[in-house]
């Protein structure tokens, strides 16, 4: 073997500083890339791998109105426009636009149809949704006209929905008769009392008697975040900028609780709140996308909620989408 000349060393020493220079600037290109939340597009292509399974399982398992009654297709036709306000795939987007019509015409295929209370959200949400996608709701407007506002039951079933009632007909253009920031200061995202017992639940044993509430109160959390939120399209209202240091203990501490409890559905509405509300410092986030990851069985479904209670299980696959498309 030669020996290299004193110009050969320089030279070869010269493009070992350059590949180490360049190999640091993608060490620190990388670093900022995760600290300020952007995902590599190899991670993306993971996630939506995983939604792609789990959207071929709801296609090949239709719910049947008969059987199921509407509540499922309402949730999934929500999921689908998520989905489709989360890609950036011309094609993708068309598919979710698809499925959405699909599922709103079967609804309103229904020969008088009766809205039954507890699909007073659901409905309203999506009317705002199908504007949203310039889809014609006229039919969905004579619904909410004829039906929801009349109703006796609007504001009076619980503080969650009747903020979630609140804040939709207001975007729909309806003058509702509540107002929205007193429902807010009632709410679970204010009461200090809920706070101390989300605090107490989380920091303590498992303990089953506050499994229920804490359960609940969580989701009446989530709801009520999505809803002042639009899933996202609307910044952090101000009842969470006021008691962030809050919301970003809770957040950590319930996203490792709801990883410790099994419960993927309530861990994903946590994680879609953390990328709505645009929180930063929640360590365990990555931890929980991971848990969702690793949960989805061979057959495209998220395996861990009871599958002998199909709403329930199917809520929590849609839920795993949706929450997958916003990582």
């Amino acid at each position: 073997m030669q020996r290299m000349n004193r110009t050969e060393r320089k030279g070869t020493k010269c493009l070992i500083l350059l590949f180490s220079a360049l190999f640091l600037i993608s060490c620190q290109a990388a670093v900022k890339s995760h600290q300020s939340g952007s995902t590599p597009e190899s991670e993306k292509d993971v996630y939506q791998e995983a939604i792609h399974k789990a959207y071929l399982w709801i296609d090949m398992h239709p719910t049947s109105l008969e059987i199921d009654g509407p509540v499922p297709i309402l949730e999934e036709i929500m999921a689908f426009y998520v989905l489709w306000k989360n890609t950036e795939d011309a094609s993708l987007k068309e598919t979710y636009v698809d499925e959405f019509r699909k599922r709103v015409d079967l609804i309103l295929s229904i020969e008088d149809y009766k809205i039954h209370p507890r699909e007073h959200t659901s409905f309203l949400t999506i009317a705002l949704f199908a504007e949203r996608l310039q889809i014609d709701t006229l039919d969905f407007r004579k619904m909410i006209q004829e039906q929801i506002i009349p109703s006796p039951t609007l504001f009076s079933q619980n503080i969650t929905n009747t903020i979630w009632n609140t804040v939709y007909l207001g975007r729909l253009g309806y003058n509702p008769p509540l107002d929205l920031e007193s429902l807010i200061a009632q709410g679970n995202l204010q009461q200090e009392a809920y706070h101390r017992l989300l605090y107490q639940a989380i920091c303590s044993p498992l303990d089953p008697a506050n499994m229920d509430k804490m359960t609940l109160t969580t989701y009446h959390m989530t709801h009520e975040i999505f809803s002042l939120t639009n899933f996202g399209e609307y910044p952090s209202p101000p009842v969470i900028e006021n008691n962030k240091a809050f919301f970003l203990e809770f957040f950590e501490k319930a996203i490792q609780w709801a990883m410790d409890i099994n419960h993927v559905d309530l861990l994903g509405e946590m994680i879609m709140c953390v990328k709505m509300l645009d929180l930063k410092d929640v360590p365990s986030l990555q931890k929980g996308i991971e848990y969702i990851l690793s949960s989805q069985e061979d057959n495209g479904t998220f395996g861990i909620t009871n599958p002998t209670l199909p709403n329930v299980y199917r809520h929590g696959i849609l839920v795993s989408m949706m929450t997958l498309s916003m990582v």
